[in-house]
């Protein structure tokens, strides 16, 4: 296997689109990119199938430890997909004491440590490795590659549109429609919110007729 064809799936989905990341500060620790744990799921599904048969965890081991005012949920187990497994290991606060002397119960951990433990397993395999790279600190690129998925989401909505008016019976009526909505004269012209706009009415629209 050649080196480029190892690097095939790291490749393929080292980049995220931006709307899916969220800068988060955290008081006393260097800021960080959260990326939307459902987001990766879709990706990833995307490439292996459906969760708990393309991918997922299995032979999971999840304990409770208590270190004085703290208790920390463990966990160990493999993750799987279609192309190999490895063993994960994570941890997190279940409960803590603040710094006002209060007990703090984190009621979602046990949810929080499966999606964290998926997203970080994932990161192995090149997801959003663009991210964890630090590449998204980078203003040049971070703006480059949110022009390069708003393009890709500008093509999708016109393909709707023009599928949209091939398909209809009344094509000048429909046209005439999509036209007057978007204020323009040419298809070609729609702006990216008035395509974007048109694209879900017309979605709306099919999914009420089928």
């Amino acid at each position: 296997m050649s080196k480029n064809e190892n690097l095939k799936l790291w490749n393929d989905t080292r980049v995220i689109d931006p709307k899916h990341s969220k800068d988060v500060s955290v008081s006393g620790k260097p800021n960080f990119t959260n990326i939307d744990a459902y987001y990766l799921l879709e990706r990833a599904t995307e490439k292996f199938g459906a969760y708990g048969k393309g991918f997922g965890l299995k032979e999971l081991n999840i304990e409770e430890v208590h270190l004085g005012d703290t208790i920390l949920i463990k966990l160990s187990g493999t993750f799987f997909y279609d192309g190999g497994e490895f063993p994960v290991f994570n941890a997190m606060k279940l409960m803590y004491k603040t710094s006002k002397g209060y007990d703090k119960v984190d009621e979602d951990a046990y949810k929080k440590i499966i999606t964290n433990t998926i997203g970080k397993s994932l990161s192995y395999l090149g997801f959003a490795a663009d991210v964890y790279m630090g590449k998204f600190e980078d203003a040049n690129y971070l703006q480059e590659i949110t022009q390069d998925f708003a393009l890709e989401e500008y093509q999708g909505y016109l393909t709707t549109i023009k599928e949209y008016i091939g398909k209809a019976q009344e094509k000048e009526k429909v046209t005439a429609w999509v036209l007057e909505r978007a204020k323009v004269e040419d298809i070609a012209k729609i702006s990216y919110e008035s395509a974007k706009e048109i694209a879900k009415l017309i979605t709306q629209k099919m999914k009420k007729l089928s």
